[in-house]
């Protein structure tokens, strides 16, 4: 790519966006294109009117088993992203040539369920000078060269074996690189943010989102202060948790860093501890010093919170009007959490401004004057007398980790909206840490019967600063691509279906749209080379998109293998092929005994086994299909339950040989009842 001014990378560096008119070539070198995570680009060779010639420019098949879902970086002519296993893949931008991949291979068999849970999916990558810096699932930071893919530095950034993992894409800014980690909802582990030198990998600081072990003296007072919001004996039930699992906003302006702390574990309010006050930091907006990681302001969201409505997706920094200030401006924090609701906060001091609801909730009528639910009591499941409730939106949330996008000039933030309403139940001993939360989602388990409860997508244009409905059109499944705003006046989302399509911003009026022969989840990303404006995208089968069942992600023909698309005007490559039609083949044993497979139909739902393997089950963990291969024989399936597959995020189970034997006969007549339900069969 032809070498840019100092000036325009100055421009970048500091989060400006780049103009049409400008350069002949532009970079996507952040995670949103700039600090501020507004998923916008400030090209407009592609717009309302131009749209419709946009086509194909290429395709290629990345060296991938699963899709990927990182929002992909672009530097220099080389796209960056990050699929199952952390692995690093860059390509050519002109022509999609895969130029180098880097595994940085994880050791899955020497930590936990939760380090194995993380291997399976990756949300990205961060470019800072010549490197590309990527957290791995058994908690490192590693970098590799730009150009060579060769590794450089590696730095642990979670304890091993401590019930950690990291997913998403770590976060640039002033020469530091800054990451989260997820405890997996488990409770038994004390959430943390770290930062690093970017060029060499030194630790620099973490700070902890929960307070510790009270058996011993408190950090600092800000701990102290925190642990009194617990309650007593809290830490005998839970460590807390607190994940900072996604969402982390640096800003250039203030040297701040903005993240999203996930909700406190166990989820039902019942086993943590009566009586306990905002368990901080759980559930809050805090805002740190980015050079030192000292506090500086926090915003609870939803105290006592019992549904995983997590504030830990959705955060990005505006300028929005504010007329009784002198510059006629403020900069504001806008969180879209899982609850369904907007909300803004002054930048500067945490302070609550506004917030609404953008899609239906049943389970607060509203926000308070201080920015806190006002609750309403069926929706509390723990409180009712059979310990059940139907929830929306439900626990996969109203949005997710998917890209929420902006348009600074018009103040209009673009959400990627899902509606899944819920069963959720006290299961077992309440006062327990294991079982104490069974979530059903419509469609599939214990939500059937509710009439009215649907589940759909929409892609919803809010205005914050009113906050006020623009637009907003409806999707047929509910788990949809993450958006991108451009200065040509349009939105792009992919679908689930395997489109990525363009809306007008203004009307939400549907200009164009494509077929990726596969899902498309992350936003797309926009770039000029040589005076051509590329939409850069991935699409394939989502066992690495963390949100939902994959009837609620994915169509069957949509399920193809990981891709990389980039489409311009008057791009003329024909469409990549959809997925192959599913064929079911002949079991390798005849049916077995009736009575013995139903015993096995309950172990599988008893052990949850329907979560990785089948038709619905819950990415990523979406595993082998097992109706296509069922075990071939009792040995073989003690085998792997007994963790020889460990490396592949399949945890060891113990099972006696009876229940296997009962085990293996519902796999084998499931697959016959599969096999011969196909047409012609």
């Amino acid at each position: 790519m032809a070498h840019k001014t100092a000036a325009l990378a100055l421009l970048l560096a500091v989060g400006h966006p780049v103009f049409a008119d400008d350069p002949e070539n532009t970079d996507w070198p952040l995670l949103g294109n700039t600090h501020e995570m507004q998923h916008h680009a400030d090209l407009a060779q592609i717009n309302t009117d131009t749209v419709g010639r946009l086509g194909l420019a290429w395709w290629v098949d990345l060296p991938a088993v699963k899709g990927l879902v990182g929002n992909p970086l672009i530097a220099d002519g080389r796209i960056f992203q990050s699929g199952a296993g952390s692995v690093i893949y860059a390509n050519d931008l002109r022509t999609g040539e895969v130029l180098w991949t880097f595994d940085p291979r994880p050791r899955p068999e020497d930590g936990t369920f939760v380090e194995a849970y993380g291997m399976n999916f990756n949300r990205g990558v961060a470019l800072h000078g010549d490197l590309v810096i990527v957290g791995t699932g058994d908690c490192r930071l590693v970098a590799v060269d730009q150009e060579t893919g060769r590794q450089r530095w590696e730095a642990q950034a979670c304890d091993r074996g401590n019930t950690q993992t990291i997913t998403a894409a770590p976060r640039v800014g002033g020469g530091m690189v800054f990451t989260g980690n997820s405890c997996g909802d488990s409770g038994m582990s004390r959430g943390h943010v770290d930062a690093f030198d970017a060029d060499t990998g030194r630790h620099a600081w973490r700070f902890y989102t929960v307070p510790g072990d009270p058996s011993r003296p408190p950090e600092s007072d800000l701990y102290r202060m925190a642990a009194a919001t617990w309650g007593d004996g809290w830490y005998e039930r839970t460590k807390g948790c607190g994940s900072v699992w996604d969402a982390m906003v640096y800003d250039p302006r203030s040297e701040r860093l903005y993240i999203g702390v996930g909700g406190a574990a166990p989820m039902n309010p019942m086993a943590r501890v009566a009586g306990a006050g905002d368990e901080l930091f759980t559930s809050s907006v805090v805002a740190l010093d980015a050079k030192t990681g000292e506090y500086v302001w926090h915003f609870k969201q939803n105290p006592g919170d019992g549904w995983n409505f997590e504030p830990s997706v959705g955060l990005m920094l505006a300028n929005v009007p504010d007329f009784n200030r002198e510059d006629g401006e403020r900069r504001v924090v806008i969180s879209v959490p899982k609850d369904g609701f907007v909300y803004v906060l002054d930048a500067d001091t945490g302070e609550f401004l506004s917030g609404r609801n953008y899609v239906p909730a049943n389970w607060a009528s509203g926000l308070d004057e201080e920015g806190r639910p006002v609750y309403l009591p069926d929706a509390r499941y723990w409180e009712q007398p059979d310990g059940r409730a139907v929830v929306s939106p439900g626990g996969m949330g109203a949005h997710s980790w998917d890209a929420i996008a902006f348009d600074p000039e018009k103040h209009v933030v673009f959400i990627p909206a899902q509606t899944m309403p819920a069963l959720y139940q006290v299961a077992g001993d309440a006062d327990g840490l294991t079982g104490q939360l069974g979530v059903a989602f419509d469609g599939h388990y214990g939500s059937r019967g509710h009439a009215g409860w649907e589940a759909f997508g929409e892609l919803v244009a809010w205005d914050p600063v009113l906050q006020t409905e623009v637009w907003r059109v409806r999707h047929a499944l509910p788990t949809n691509g993450g958006a991108l705003h451009t200065a040509g006046g349009l939105v792009f989302q992919g679908l689930a279906e395997g489109y990525l399509v363009a809306y007008d911003a203004a009307t939400g009026e549907r200009l164009w749209s494509a077929p990726a022969g596969g899902t498309v989840r992350r936003a797309p990303s926009t770039v000029l080379a040589d005076g051509t404006q590329y939409m850069v995208g991935a699409s394939g089968n989502l066992a690495t998109a963390a949100g939902a069942f994959s009837d609620y992600n994915s169509v069957p023909r949509a399920r193809s293998r990981p891709r990389l698309l980039a489409f311009a005007l008057d791009g003329s490559t024909p469409a990549p092929p959809w997925a192959e039609t599913l064929h079911i083949p002949a079991p390798p044993a005849p049916r077995l005994d009736a009575t013995l497979a139903s015993a096995g139909a309950e172990l599988f739902e008893a052990y949850a086994c329907m979560t990785c393997h089948g038709p619905e089950a819950v990415a990523p963990l979406a595993a082998l299909d097992l109706r296509m291969r069922p075990p071939a024989s009792v040995e073989y399936l003690q085998t792997v339950l007994g963790g020889a597959l460990v490396t592949r995020g399949m945890p060891a189970v113990e099972m006696a040989d009876e229940g296997a034997a009962a085990l293996r006969a519902y796999l084998i007549n499931l697959a016959w009842d599969a096999h011969e339900a196909q047409e012609g069969d």
